[in-house]
């Protein structure tokens, strides 16, 4: 942690966040990662809106076959369901399931219509995704209804809202038409027996046609859309259940999130061993320059060079186990992004920055709830409060800094234009990331926050002995660059003595002899109850 009191190097850790995201985010990524609308996997959601995520699902889909209705209305659930409701209707116990009338028990009124049309379901790409024969998804009982002739073939393949829809123009239409005929209808002569024919076959027309309207007119709107509601209900639940708890669809998730896992702990991984490479040039280049400048010869540059590729070495291979879980905490980020994508897709079609922006916030959360869950530094509840905050803001900061990069990127379109746009996208996550890390720091709004969670005595008494801590690590460590002169046999006879008390009492008493043998003149009296706590506490003020 950042000692306590000392001023917050703004430059430094804008520097850091910016070569860090111009490593990781604005450049490994955009090289590992070739993100696209609607992700890795193929969705129903996606495929339907003509969205795939593989080539080869897309020409499996335009080699569905031509359409043939034959196939539908001759399978045998189709054939045996208009057997049943004929045998209901010469009953008179079937009714319409589009007008709840009771249907007449003539022959020649009576379709067995598909809900959803036939044609409609051959040609869904979810279907086809899913791999479930039309046949039998079109010839489910729930997608098949009794209804009038006129309904049914004047629905044809519409969708149950495209004819409801179309309904009242068409029968606005044929009332205009009606109105005419039958003005035509009484205007013509009937004296020869060919007259009386046309006059008998318009009459005939007109009948027919009012019957129609009729029918029409009948349409209930609510039960139509409730059918086509249960429909679609029981075809969708049918497509996805078959699609999703498919192998097709598990490998693919599995192959997609774990090309994403292994991809961005290798962005993570290098985008860091990079970034420490840099600070070690940054540190090395000056000083080899000045050394040049002030004695140049081939041998010595070369020496410098080699000195400073083998420090660069050190600094990379010290911080090796780091780098192992820079990439395992990468790995499981993108995993965990690659499987939210999908998730998503499932609902709707998510954008390629989307699948970045997912990508990059994944990445801060497995970071910052590590944190919050191990605590490796076994912070306070306010410390850790701020520390998992603080690495959220650099999630939130990447997105800003994405967002800006996805809105330059197609404006510079001139040579170096994308690396421009990579440049700014990295200096504005890194200054997003300082001005979020000041407001969670010295606002008034989070002091008074951080404030009131410190209100309990026994944080506000931890932070004290933290700062206590801190002042006598800066002692200690101050002492040690002394040379004393101590008598070793003496230090090892005090440590045994100390080691061999087994109390607190035993062991405050070694003490006490320690301190009279040597004399030391100590600030508080031990032999005072609370005197040791008094004294500490006075320092921490």
């Amino acid at each position: 942690m950042q000692a306590l009191g000392a001023p917050y190097p703004w430059a430094e850790e804008l520097e850091r966040t910016v070569v860090h995201s111009l490593a990781t985010s604005f450049g490994l990524d955009f090289l590992l990662f070739k993100d696209k609308e609607g992700g890795q996997v193929d969705t129903v959601r996606n495929v339907r809106k003509g969205v795939y995520a593989s080539e080869a699902e897309r020409v499996n889909y335009e080699q569905r076959g031509a359409y043939s209705s034959q196939d539908y209305h001759k399978d045998p659930r189709f054939i045996e369901r208009g057997r049943a409701d004929a045998r209901r209707q010469t009953a008179g116990r079937l009714k319409d399931g589009y007008t709840h009338l009771t249907m007449a028990s003539k022959k020649g009124v009576r379709d067995l219509d598909h809900v959803q049309a036939a044609k409609a379901i051959h040609d869904d790409a979810g279907r086809v995704l899913a791999g479930v024969p039309g046949v039998k998804l079109a010839n489910d009982d729930t997608n098949l209804v009794s209804t009038h002739r006129s309904i049914n073939r004047s629905k044809q393949a519409a969708s149950i809202e495209e004819f409801l829809t179309s309904l009242p123009e068409r029968i606005k239409r044929e009332q205009s038409a009606l109105a005419k005929e039958r003005k035509t209808l009484d205007a013509l002569p009937r004296g020869t027996p060919r007259e009386r024919e046309v006059a008998r076959r318009l009459q005939d027309k007109i009948r027919k046609t009012e019957e129609k309207v009729e029918q029409w007119l009948s349409v209930d709107p609510k039960a139509m859309r409730k059918k086509d509601r249960e429909a679609r209900k029981h075809y969708n639940g049918r497509v996805n259940r078959e699609y999703y708890t498919s192998s097709k669809f598990l490998g693919a998730t599995l192959q997609a999130s774990g090309s994403a896992g292994l991809r961005m702990g290798t962005r993570q991984m290098v985008g860091l061993i990079l970034a420490e490479v840099w600070f070690e040039l940054r540190q090395a280049l000056p000083k080899i320059a000045a050394t040049m400048r002030r004695n140049f010869s081939l041998s010595t540059f070369v020496k410098e060079v080699r000195t400073t590729l083998s420090d660069t070495w050190k600094r990379v291979r010290s911080r090796f186990r780091g780098f192992l879980t820079t990439f395992k905490n990468g790995a499981l980020a993108g995993v965990l992004g690659s499987v939210t994508t999908t998730v998503l897709n499932i609902f709707a079609t998510t954008a390629k920055n989307a699948i970045k922006i997912i990508r990059e916030m994944w990445s801060q959360l497995v970071a910052a709830l590590k944190l919050w869950i191990f605590n490796p530094e076994n912070l306070s509840g306010t410390d850790l409060a701020k520390a998992v905050l603080g690495v959220l803001s650099v999630g939130v900061a990447t997105v800003v800094g994405s967002l800006v990069y996805a809105q330059l990127a197609p404006v510079l379109a001139f040579p170096f234009g994308q690396e421009l746009a990579a440049f700014a996208g990295a200096l504005v996550t890194g200054v997003v990331t300082m001005g979020m890390h000041f407001v969670l720091s010295h606002s008034k709004m989070m002091r008074r926050i951080w404030d009131c969670l410190e209100q309990n005595r026994h944080a506000r008494t931890l932070r004290q002995f933290q700062a206590l801590n801190a002042q006598l690590d800066e002692n200690l460590a101050e002492i040690a660059r002394l040379e004393l002169n101590i008598d070793v046999e003496a230090l090892e006879n005090f440590d045994k003595r100390l080691g061999a008390a087994r109390t607190e009492k035993a062991r405050a008493t070694v003490l006490q002899r320690e301190v009279t043998s040597r004399k030391i003149k100590l600030p508080f009296d031990a032999k005072v109850p609370g005197g040791t706590r008094r004294w500490l506490v006075s320092l921490a003020k």
